[in-house]
């Protein structure tokens, strides 16, 4: 098995995107299922039936992505801030995760509905920008190098 240190092997890359990916598209597919989406039920408007099957799939390939955080704080993470390169980047990136799994807790075990939908807009916007906060730190660190 590779070793993580500051270069990421390809073998784990595939793995790390496709969790990110997985959990990316559920997010979303959530978020408009949730919020946009309803279905006529016996009752009147009704939730989606695909929107908690996709929150499932979105909480498994989340639990994917706090491992491999894990395993990137200890490895990639002091690699990378012994190099001196991509601090800011990185910075904002072990931020943004953070908030990511402190949020998708909070939206589990808050009670208050108020402050739970803000929560839940502040998880979907970093969770969406996601994707574009660690491409700019990827594309940072390759104009970088020395």
């Amino acid at each position: 098995m590779a070793r993580v240190t500051f270069r990421i092997p390809w073998s784990y890359r595939i793995w790390i995107f496709l969790f990110l990916l997985i959990s990316w598209l559920t997010g979303i597919a959530f978020f408009v299922l949730n919020k946009w989406i309803f279905v006529e039920g016996e009752f009147g408007p009704e939730k989606h039936p695909w929107q908690y099957p996709v929150l499932r799939i979105h909480g498994a390939a989340a639990f994917l992505m706090m491992i491999t955080y894990g395993y990137l704080l200890a490895s990639h993470v002091p690699a990378g801030w012994k190099q001196k390169r991509q601090r800011r980047s990185g910075l904002i990136l072990v931020c943004a995760q953070g908030f990511l799994i402190l949020s998708a807790y909070g939206l589990y075990y808050l009670a208050d509905e108020g402050f739970r939908v803000l929560v839940s807009y502040a998880h979907a916007l970093v969770g969406v920008t996601f994707p574009l906060l660690l491409a700019v730190h990827i594309i940072s660190g390759r104009h970088s190098r020395p």
